[in-house]
């Protein structure tokens, strides 16, 4: 099976590592900045390297100087005199990385040999930033996304010779080594060339893949900074845990107060705050920060290309809890979401602050009409992103939602790292993510404790471009779900889900562990998904695979296959230990579609009843068991059929 992650383990390592460190915003201030010097080519440079967005990670006692120069080698800058300029800047630290314009073919004036000039102008390099007192830091070069041609997944390079020598000078003159190369490398080979070329900037028309678009700088930068902190421990605590774009864009900074807005809870700030949103998008970009305070808000509208959102600690954008402010005219019955995005690309939510969505009003609502036998109101969502790309959530809460929290629809390239989503275990539909119809998807590091499904998964529409996989190449690790209805696909899966991974997960008192749900009027393709190094305790069932929905009937007559069927297959669940107060679970397809090809690898499932299993063939279970109280392992019912278990 091939599959395509946007962060594969070896990120999320790096990620757990720099999301592990205590938060910088309360770092006093330096007396003297300390200065760090960028010296390199252009893949390490502000316009297509990964030098501009490092200086988002920098806290206010750091500066960062650029000097890396389009087409140098190690050679150019030092005849070209740019050496001699860097080391009059009197950095504290230098960050030293070329090897790309030193290969042969780029001319005497550049080209160096790996083992002798090269490697004597490295050399240079680390006793001239000595001389001066400051301290080098070599840097492996990042590497080019070209892969070989048969197919094996695996990145042809020529710049190895020129990586292995920065490699052992490093360790002969005992130089902190940042192995930029190692890492990059991982990771695009993890994610394979269609995801990889993601990162590649149009140029010309033509795709390049040496260079980097504004998400491949974040990524590659974020893998320097994760490396730096291990081989330079002192900068750590000046190394941020989530970057702070507005170090990059201080003449595009967009402050809410400076537009009018009070934070003080009670002041309608709606006008301010869209004001702000409007003059960046006028601006071309730029950061809307959110400084301390809390922003009571009618619904608002992010507009314009490369926006990022800013809540800062002790930010928190707090919703209106009056129910005509969401309504839309135009529609009778219709609620607008919250925050509302549509069209955008490059769009960032970051920060340590919050978005609070005053859900209570809507619940009780919602719950006095069930009890009454009204209809029920419609609600609105949280944040509601639609048709964007490159989009990227990092360190926020989202919480108390009137309904679903955060809802990206029919978007691209989609990064959700370290963000918390909740509300009250009783709360009504509260989901708190319900990505639809979207590609290139990561959750990592993210904590999920609501009222209905933690994850939803959905592919309501065909997408006529990739038939049967309207929602492919989605990765979800190292998270934890709490109260919810857990890691679910559906139930709406007309459009086909493909290429799911969900791995290093926690799920601790969730309704569900893994879950699949779909009927005959919604249904369609779920395959290849994988579930690995999952641990679940107190759910009350971990393994919930049906393709009845919301309730499995006794029994049931095979109908004629439609488009709307729902087929599962391929699916494969290696590693995980479940404790379930109810039962193991369900495997349950349909009398005309049998789910087929299910593999249980080295699981582990203790629960007062076994698994149900119907309709379903090609089931294995390699290594694994299930401990009952009473009963058998499996229930098996019509069409069942299994091997490796009795």
């Amino acid at each position: 099976m091939k599959s395509f992650f946007l962060l594969p383990m070896v990120a999320g390592v790096l990620l757990v590592a720099i999301e592990s460190t205590p938060a910088q915003t309360n770092v006093p201030p330096a007396e003297k900045k300390i200065r760090i010097v960028l010296v390199g080519d252009s893949t390490v440079n502000d316009a297509g390297g990964w030098g501009r967005s490092f200086k988002e990670f920098l806290t206010g006692n750091l500066e960062c100087i650029n000097t890396a120069a389009n087409g140098r080698s190690s050679k150019s800058f030092i005849d070209e005199g740019r050496w001699k300029a860097a080391l009059a800047l009197k950095g504290d630290y230098y960050l030293i990385q070329f090897g790309h314009n030193d290969e042969p073919g780029k001319g005497p004036e550049r080209e160096t040999e790996p083992n002798t000039t090269y490697y004597q102008n490295m050399t240079r390099y680390v006793h001239d930033v000595r001389a001066i007192g400051a301290k080098p830091v070599l840097v492996t070069s990042l590497t080019r996304r070209t892969f070989d041609q048969s197919g094996n997944g695996k990145i042809v390079s020529t710049l190895t010779p020129y990586v292995a020598a920065v490699r052992r000078l490093a360790a002969a003159e005992q130089v902190p080594l940042v192995d930029l190369n190692a890492s990059s490398t991982a990771y695009c080979e993890e994610i394979g060339p269609a995801r990889a070329a993601g990162f590649n900037p149009i140029v010309k028309g033509k795709s390049d893949a040496t260079h980097l678009n504004a998400q491949g700088q974040l990524i590659f930068a974020r893998q320097v900074v994760v490396a730096l902190r291990q081989a330079v421990p002192e900068l750590a605590p000046d190394l941020r845990s989530v970057p702070d774009p507005a170090a990059t864009m201080p003449d595009k900074l967009f402050d809410v107060k400076k537009y009018g807005a009070a934070g003080d809870g009670q002041t309608d700030d709606t006008p301010a705050i869209q004001k702000a949103v409007d003059a960046c998008a006028a601006a071309g970009g730029g950061v809307v920060k959110f400084p301390a305070g809390t922003y009571w808000s009618k619904p608002i509208f992010l507009k314009g290309d490369n926006l990022t959102v800013q809540l800062d600690a002790g930010a928190k954008l707090l919703a209106s809890d009056h129910f005509a402010d969401f309504a839309v005219p135009e529609k009778a019955g219709a609620v607008r979401a919250f925050v509302n995005a549509d069209g955008l690309d490059n769009l960032t939510l970051t920060g340590k602050g919050m978005i609070d969505g005053a859900g209570a009003a809507w619940w009780r609502e919602m719950r006095s009409a069930q009890k009454a036998g009204r209809p029920e109101p419609r609600r609105p969502r949280l944040v509601w992103l639609q048709h964007c790309h490159h989009l990227r959530i990092e360190g926020i809460t989202l919480q108390n939602s009137p309904s679903f929290h955060l809802v990206p629809g029919n978007c691209d390239d989609v990064a959700v790292t370290g963000v918390t989503i909740r509300a009250p275990a009783d709360s009504p539909n509260t989901d708190a993510t319900d990505p639809s119809g979207c590609r290139h998807v990561v959750y990592s590091q993210c904590t999920f404790d609501v009222g209905d499904d933690n994850i939803a998964i959905k592919s309501g529409q065909v997408d006529p471009a990739h038939p049967d996989a309207a929602v492919e190449d989605m990765l979800v690790e190292n998270c934890t779900f709490l109260a919810g209805h857990g890691m679910s696909i559906g139930s709406e899966t007309t459009g086909g889900v493909k290429y799911l991974t969900v791995r290093d997960c926690t799920f601790d008192g969730t309704t569900s562990g893994i879950r699949i749900k779909s009927d005959r009027t919604r249904g369609g393709l779920v395959e290849s998904c994988t579930y690995s190094n999952l641990t679940m305790r107190n759910v009350k069932i971990p393994i919930n695979i049906t393709c009845y929905y919301p309730k499995i009937p006794a029994t049931d007559s095979s109908l004629p296959v439609t488009d709307k069927t729902p087929r599962y297959r391929n699916l494969k669940i290696v590693n995980v230990t479940a404790e379930s107060p109810r039962s193991a679970g369900f495997l349950i397809g349909l009398p005309e579609c049998c789910v087929s090809n299910v593999v249980f690898e080295n699981v582990h499932i203790t629960a007062p009843t076994g698994l149900t299993v119907r309709n379903a063939r090609a089931v294995q279970f390699l290594n694994s068991d299930i401990q009952t109280k009473s009963g058998s392992a499996l229930i098996l019912e019509t069409n069942a059929e299994v091997t490796g278990i009795k």
